[in-house]
């Protein structure tokens, strides 16, 4: 089945090409990085990245959402192992701007390639991991087979798959389940997702149940600065509405104009999920006729507006702190929904629609716990900001439960790391840990132990 994958990557490109020749050249944001994504990479990254040492574990994060996973996994390991090399890869421009301040751990960052064969070959013979980490749900065929090859272990982590991502890949059928067989370890969010991906043939006795790392990369500093920044004081009623999507930015700011007819001091902060989309949202404003300015030309305006677009990358997180309620985006249009644990993590009670497939566990941990709420349209969601803005006190007390969900629900990223590191000793040791292993046992049955519980407590250190 690889050779049909590989026939219809190529006839892709094939008709590609000739918007590739007349259109990229004119598209700095497509022909950045356009050379790194076929595995050409610079001669300098490719230098870079032979002087790192052993052992080189590489972490894929699709994009900023995987990166937030991914972080608090490979902070944990460096910990444990200092001299641990981490190379991370993203697949988008904005993911691979944040690599370094969503992870101070890195080692070095790069463009992954795209799943071509050949590219993947170059990316795989420049960075030379002991072992591939792959984010959530970023099962691309021709990585892992070639990664195999190349003699890497191959892990997932915090795995997940919606029902809708479960039925597109069922359609697969024994094919998945060879792509499946290439990973050494599966860590999963859920039991949910765990069953899931069992059911399309994954290996049982390589999935592990471990949570989500998202709790652990969940921050819980509210910036002072950021708040004098954007002049906004704790007693100013803010609404931040963040990861917005096309078709939600409509409904919010229906909303908002009836929360200014409640609350005539209110504050929107909106913050659309993908900044290429903030001329579309400024016209959409204009054309309202509302007043608004962008949150870099904040601290020189000489006036207050009721709205402030978000117009920088990777604030959103801290941004979230500053408001009495957050509305979290992609979830009132059917796109699954974005991760509602950072404005929990701050204290802030969060609001979301209907679509959070993405995020099922932690929707329905803060839904437990009373730290969120579900909306469904204008009114609704109108009705829970009026809420939350009017009563300062009801906000704090959501807040607090949001994040002592988030609390109760670390150590995922810690679990994470313990198997990876047993992947290290697997490609280091290789063949001598089971022949260590089967000594050790035998003689341990051969002779008494002062060890009441038969635990064998003389394992090797860790080989780093």
């Amino acid at each position: 089945m690889y050779w049909v994958y590989n026939l219809i990557l190529r006839c892709g490109a094939l008709l590609a090409a000739p918007w590739v020749i007349g259109v990229l050249p004119f598209l700095p944001k497509w022909r950045r990085g356009f050379w790194a994504r076929l595995g050409f990479y610079s001669r300098d990254l490719r230098e870079s990245l032979a002087d790192l040492p052993r052992p080189r574990v590489w972490f894929h994060a699709s994009s900023v959402g995987e990166l937030s996973a991914v972080a608090p996994i490979a902070a944990s390991l460096k910990e444990r192992h200092p001299n641990l090399a981490v190379v991370v890869s993203t697949m988008t421009q904005n993911g691979y701007r944040l690599i370094e301040e969503k992870i101070p751990a890195m080692s070095q960052k790069m463009l992954a390639p795209l799943d071509f064969p050949g590219a993947v070959k170059r990316a795989l013979r420049a960075v030379e991991p002991d072992i591939l980490v792959i984010a959530e749900t970023e099962i691309w065929p021709n990585l892992l087979r070639q990664a195999k090859r190349f003699g890497c272990q191959l892990a997932l982590v915090n795995g997940r798959m919606s029902e809708k991502s479960f039925r597109g890949y069922a359609r697969l059928g024994v094919w998945l389940r060879d792509v499946l067989d290439r990973f050494d370890v599966l860590a999963m969010q859920s039991e949910g997702d765990a069953e899931r991906y069992l059911k399309l043939g994954a290996n049982a006795q390589r999935v592990k149940i471990t949570g989500n790392a998202k709790f652990d990369a969940v921050s819980a500093d509210i910036s002072r600065e950021l708040s004098s920044e954007l002049r906004l004081s704790r007693e100013r009623p803010v609404w931040v509405a963040g990861s917005t999507r096309p078709g939600e930015e409509e409904i919010i700011l229906d909303a908002f104009a009836l929360v200014r007819a409640e609350v005539p001091d209110a504050v929107l902060i909106l913050a659309p999920r993908h900044l290429e989309r903030l001329g579309e949202v400024e016209k959409m404003l204009t054309a309202r006729r509302l007043d608004f300015t962008t949150r870099s030309r904040v601290p020189t305006e000489l006036l207050d507006f009721p709205i402030v677009l978000l117009d920088t990358l990777g604030e959103l997180a801290k941004i979230y702190g500053l408001g009495r309620v957050a509305f979290v985006g992609g979830s009132l249009v059917p796109l699954g929904g974005h991760n509602p644990l950072e404005p929990a993590g701050l204290g802030v009670p969060v609001l979301f629609g209907p679509h959070t497939e993405h995020f099922t566990k932690a929707a329905e941990i803060l839904l437990e716990r009373g730290a969120a709420g579900v909306v469904h349209n204008t009114v609704d969601l109108a009705a829970a900001v009026v809420f939350f803005l009017r009563d300062p006190e009801a906000s704090r007390r959501r807040g607090e439960a949001a994040q002592q969900a988030v609390a109760s629900h670390r150590g995922a990223a810690g679990q994470t790391a313990t198997l990876l590191q047993k992947l290290m000793l697997i490609k280091r040791w290789g063949s001598e840990v089971k022949n260590w292993r089967s000594e050790t046992l035998s003689g341990a049955s051969s002779k008494p132990s002062g060890n009441p519980s038969g635990m064998l407590d003389d394992w090797p250190e860790w080989p780093l």
